[in-house]
Formats: structure tokens, C-alpha cells, sequence
């Protein structure tokens, strides 16, 4: 039988209804909310339920036996109605919970980008008012890039203070319940007196009894790997152990989490596309303080004392100590991580306490989930205004998620992104870049909301195809946009419909080709070839044209043939030359050589040679003239004495 039944209960709401506490329960630990269900009465049986519930309230503990009382300040979750006398006594059920509760209550989808994991937290719990005793020490490295996805605000806060070993709990300063964040709760200063061990309940004062100690196997090990793919030949492996019992040294923990401890460093920006926001690296120095801290939470659970006291003002993230007890005088100084506390006006006040030793390092464990996408996601490809593509030295994008309400669809939406791509090697492959504004499909590494991963690409009702369909269903290939947008592109098409097949291939402005050995090509029929404007061709070797039919050739302008050396011409039939204007042929010599004959015409002048003679005919021959008459009939083509 405890003692104690003068203890005063106070609950004080925001409305001022008046109720008489009766009996209570607190449920409280590390790293959790606390929880108060409380049972009082009133003569109201139409309590304001909405002045009650939502609003804020103050429940005080103050113990018969002298005792430090506790206070706690929070928000009234929930009003039960349980029974009603005929007198109009009405006997209610309240749940009071701390403000941080709240954060239970909304979930969110939002982007967190080059900051700390703490101040993500700071700044969530600001949105609510809620500013927290900030007890950490060690210096924190921002993060690239931090998602919350459809997770709470206190499910993603925990998340973000298990990341970097931070404890939170509630500690009564000056009469206000405070939310700390702590990273070493374990060096809290302790309570003045060690609570007296006691086998006797009736005994005055403060007391602890039914002191128990428990041993738990636990891991001894945890290591941590991830991958980075600047470094994909050097896989990060960070160990760290968390006991020397020979069986535990082979419990280990092997936890994969790929990108997870890429943090901002120092240092160079070898690829400043990449680094424009900061330089972030993976670090192993912070993967193996996480692996540290994973082993702290599993190190500090293997060793549990529990124990039963009547000392209210006994809360988690506090440090005392159990003296007249053996085993619990080997630890003078006990972390309180969980308190227990049920009392009533007609009985008394006992907490059932558990704690770990305060003289190794405490830790939360990561127990929160971290949010899974297993399917995939759409999302738009953004950069800063004016461009068209935005890109980094790895061919990685920016998108905006269509659940992010915050940003704004610009370079500053999300982090780079990767980008499948067909053939990835290293200098080769296939590469085409996501444009500003194209619809992508998002998975994600591992189903890590922080690794985006683009895979494939959508059209839109905006975004159409580049072949009108379903009339050209039959076509298939490949169309590109001029940058910046003029309206033209390259083409590469395949026509597959049967009986009009077709390649079209299309270089909006200029085209190379380059082929190192052989280029063979066969045309099955016709081939036409338009040059609108010159026409360059050099052959460093030799060159053959055959053609087994007619050879045409027009030539609008004027046709110059360079030949350093000899020209063969082989006609098999007659080959006739028709010159509209002058003929002139001039050589070192000029030989003309004939099987049967030759004739030269002009006018009715001839000269016909064949084997057996030579024929001379014209009006009238000249026979070595004077040099005015050969150079008039050179110039005129006729004699002085022709008439002409």
C-alpha cells in the first residue's frame, strides 16, 4: 500500500472549465511524446468540448511527502465523456500531449536543400512556434538534399534528429515545459540526492524500490556501405563496434544506404556546373560518426535497470543515482530514457522508471522509417529562365516534383538529378538531354525520396510528338528542336508502312560524314542528288565511274578540266564535238591520227586525207600569200579577193 493519498492534482484548461482530477496516467521516454490520460469530474455535464479540445492546458503534480512537483504544458488531444449521475456529476477522460504533437497531425511533401539536418528541424518546429533547447555539440555538415514525402512533420523531424544521433525530450524549465534537443543526454547534470533504495513502501520521503538490472545481447558490430558514383571503383565501408562479448562480435548489422553521406566539404570545385550550389562529397569521417552512433544506441540498450519510485519530478533526459543498493551503486549516475507514472487521490504517486548507464554515450536508435517510393514518379525538367537546357558536367537535370507546392520552377526545384540514358561508357555512349519543361519519369535509387533517378520521358497535351498521330502511326525515329526554338530541326525517320518505306533523314543546316575505311553503297533504282549550291569533291586516290547506260551532263556556266597527267579518251562508236562559238586547241605538238581518213571542212573548202592521198578542195587555194592576205583570211576567214 503506497502512501501518499494528500497529493495535489491541478488541470487547468484554456477555457477555465473547473475539474476536479481524480486519477491520471503518464506514459513519457526519450525521443518520444508524452501522453497524460486524465480522469476528473465535473458538475458540468456539457462541458465545451471544442474549448477543451485542440487548446492548451497545464496539469500539475504536487506530492504529499514534500517532493519537487512536475509540471506539464500541452494540448488537449482528446475529451472523453464516460459517466453522468443523476446529481449532474459528470466524470470525463482528457488526453494531454505536448505541443509537439501537433506535428503528428500534418503531413507534408517538401524539399529540403545544403543545409543541416538540425536546421531542417528548426525550421519545421518553427512553423509551429516551437523553439526547442538546442543542447548539441557537435558541428553538423549540410546535407545535398533532404526530402519529406508524404510523411508528418514529427515522423520527418525524428527522422532528420535519429540521422545525426539527437535525443528529444520535454524538461520542466521555470515552470514551462521545454522541448530539448540533445546529442549527449547522457552528461546532464544529476539530480542533488540519489533516491534512497528501500525494501519498505511505508517509508516517508522519496524512495526507489524493486531496483532490476537486465543484460541483452545485442549487435556488436554495425558497418555501413554506400556507393558514389565519382568514386564508383572505391565503395565506402565504415564500421563501428558496440561491445567485446565474443558472441556479439558477430552479430553484425550491415546497413546499405546508397547516397546517404554525401555532405558539403571543402575544397576545389573540379566541376563547378555541378558544385554552382557548394561542393558536396560523400565523407567518410560522417558515415563512420553515424555508424558511431548506431553503435552508441545498441550499446547503450544492452545494459537496462528498472525500478519503481514515488519521486515525481523523476522525467526521461534526467541523471541520478540509487544509493543503499549494490548493483545500483556500480552506476552512480543513471539516464532516465522512459517514466511510467499512474496516481489517484484515493492512493498515491509511483513511477516504474527504466534507465541505462549514463557513463557510455546515449543515442537514439533509428527506429523511424524512412518513406519508400517502390513506383515511379512524373516530374518536370526545370532551369534557370532564359534557358533552354540546363545541365552539369555528368549530364544530370533539375526537376520540380508536382507535389512540391514550394517550388518554383526554376534551377533552385531539386538537386541534379541523373538521367538514364541507352550507352553510357566512358568517353562513348548515347547521350540526349531532358529540355526545360519536358515531362520525365522519376524512380528512385533504392526507393530513397533524397536519389532521384530520371528513367524515360512522356509527351504531354503540351508536349506533342514530333509525328502527328495516330494518322502516322506507321513512323517511328528521331526529330530535334533548334536551340534557341526557330522551328527547325534534325530528323532521323523510319516509314514502316508496308509498300512505302521509308529512312528521311534531315540536317537542318550542316552535315558531316565521316567514314575511316570503306563506304559501300548500293541504290536498288534511281538516285537523284540536288546541290543548290557548290560542289566540292577530292579524291586522294583513284577514282572510277561506270556507267552501263547514257552518261548526260549539263553544265550551265563554264567547265574546267585540270589534268597533270595524260587524258585517254576510248570511244567504241563516233564521238562528235559541237562548239556553238570557237574552237581553239593549243599543245606542244598536236598529232591526229586516223585509220581510214580525215576531213577538215569549212565552208565549201575541204581537206580530206587518207592512207593513199591527200585531197585539197576550194574555190580558190593559196599558196604561201603575203602576210597581209594570210592575216586578213585569219581574222575573217575569207581572202581579199573572195568578195566578202
Amino acid at each position: 500500500m503506497l502512501l501518499g493519498n494528500q497529493n495535489s492534482f491541478a488541470l487547468r484548461l484554456e477555457s477555465g472549465d473547473p475539474l476536479d482530477v481524480r486519477e491520471f496516467t503518464v506514459d513519457d521516454g526519450l525521443s518520444t511524446l508524452f501522453s497524460i490520460d486524465i480522469v476528473a469530474r465535473s458538475q458540468d455535464p456539457a462541458l465545451d468540448y471544442d474549448g477543451a479540445a485542440g487548446n492548451t492546458a497545464t496539469f500539475t503534480v504536487q506530492p504529499e511527502n514534500g517532493g519537487a512537483q512536475r509540471t506539464f504544458q500541452g494540448i488537449i488531444s482528446e475529451v472523453h465523456q464516460i459517466k453522468t449521475e443523476e446529481s449532474g456529476l459528470t466524470t470525463y477522460q482528457l488526453t494531454l500531449v505536448p505541443k509537439l504533437w501537433l506535428l503528428s497531425r500534418r503531413t507534408n511533401c517538401r524539399v529540403f536543400q545544403q543545409v543541416t539536418d538540425l536546421d531542417i528541424v528548426k525550421e519545421v518546429l518553427k512553423e509551429w512556434d516551437i523553439e526547442p533547447i538546442v543542447e548539441v555539440t557537435r558541428p553538423l555538415k549540410t546535407r545535398k538534399y533532404r526530402v519529406q514525402y508524404q510523411e508528418s512533420d514529427y515522423t520527418f523531424v525524428c527522422r532528420m534528429l535519429e540521422a545525426i544521433g539527437v535525443t528529444h525530450f520535454h524538461r520542466q524549465v521555470e515552470g514551462e515545459t521545454r522541448l530539448v534537443l540533445s546529442d549527449a543526454p547522457e552528461s546532464g547534470e544529476g539530480r542533488a540526492m540519489p533516491l534512497q533504495h528501500v525494501n519498505d513502501v511505508d517509508t516517508i520521503g522519496t524512495y526507489a524500490r524493486g531496483f532490476r538490472a537486465s543484460r541483452l545481447v545485442s549487435h556488436g558490430k554495425i558497418t555501413l556501405s554506400d556507393h558514389d558514383h565519382r568514386l564508383p571503383n572505391q565503395p565506402l565501408l565504415e564500421s563501428a563496434r558496440t561491445g567485446a562479448h565474443p558472441i556479439e562480435a558477430r552479430l553484425e548489422q550491415f546497413i546499405y544506404l546508397p547516397g546517404q553521406f554525401r555532405y558539403g566539404v571543402a575544397g576545389h570545385a573540379e566541376t563547378p556546373h555541378a558544385d554552382d550550389r557548394g561542393r558536396t562529397r560523400t565523407d567518410p569521417d560522417e558515415a563512420r560518426a553515424v555508424a558511431e552512433n548506431i553503435a552508441a544506441a545498441h550499446r547503450a540498450r544492452a545494459h537496462r535497470f528498472a525500478f519503481e519510485t514515488n519521486a515525481v519530478d523523476v522525467a526521461p533526459g534526467g541523471i541520478l543515482g540509487i544509493s543503499n543498493q549494490s548493483r545500483a551503486e556500480q552506476h552512480p549516475r543513471l539516464l532516465v530514457t522512459r517514466v511510467l507514472t499512474s496516481g489517484s487521490v484515493d492512493g498515491g504517486i509511483e513511477s516504474a522508471i527504466t534507465a541505462v548507464p549514463a557513463s557510455q554515450p546515449y543515442r537514439p536508435e533509428p527506429m523511424t522509417p524512412r518513406p519508400a517510393i517502390h513506383g515511379v514518379e512524373t516530374a518536370t525538367v526545370v532551369g534557370p529562365s532564359g534557358e533552354v537546357i540546363h545541365c552539369d558536367e555528368f549530364g544530370r537535370v533539375r526537376v520540380q516534383f508536382h507535389w512540391d507546392r514550394y517550388g518554383k520552377m526554376d534551377h533552385m526545384s531539386s538537386c541534379w538529378v541523373h538521367v538514364n540514358q541507352p550507352w553510357a561508357g566512358d568517353g562513348f555512349g548515347a547521350i540526349n538531354l531532358p529540355r526545360i519543361g519536358q515531362e520525365v519519369i522519376v524512380s528512385f535509387l533504392a526507393g530513397n525520396p533524397d536519389e532521384p533517378l530520371v528513367l524515360g520521358r512522356m509527351f504531354t497535351n503540351l508536349l506533342r510528338p514530333p509525328f502527328a498521330l495516330p494518322a502516322n502511326k506507321t513512323q517511328n525515329g528521331f526529330r530535334s528542336n533548334s536551340v534557341p526554338s526557330t522551328g527547325g530541326y534534325n530528323e532521323l525517320m523510319f516509314e514502316d508502312k508496308a509498300g512505302k518505306e521509308l529512312v528521311n533523314i534531315q540536317a537542318e543546316k550542316d552535315m558531316k560524314t565521316l567514314v575511316k575505311h570503306d563506304d559501300d553503297k548500293t541504290v536498288g533504282r534511281h538516285r537523284t542528288t540536288k546541290v543548290k549550291g557548290n560542289d566540292a569533291e577530292h579524291v586522294s586516290g583513284n577514282q572510277k565511274a561506270s556507267v552501263l547506260g547514257q552518261l548526260m551532263e549539263s553544265v550551265g556556266g563554264d567547265k574546267m578540266t585540270g589534268i597533270l597527267g595524260n587524258l585517254v579518251s576510248q570511244v567504241g562508236k563516233e564521238r562528235i564535238m559541237k562548239t556553238l562559238g570557237d574552237f581553239a586547241s593549243a599543245a606542244k605538238a598536236h598529232r591526229i591520227q586516223s585509220l581510214e581518213g580525215t576531213t577538215l571542212s569549212v565552208g565549201e573548202s575541204m581537206i580530206h586525207l587518207t592512207p593513199d592521198a591527200i585531197i585539197i578542195q576550194s574555190p580558190k587555194i593559196l599558196l604561201n600569200p603575203g602576210p597581209e592576205t594570210g592575216q586578213k583570211a585569219a581574222l575573217t576567214g575569207r581572202t581579199p579577193s573572195s568578195g566578202g
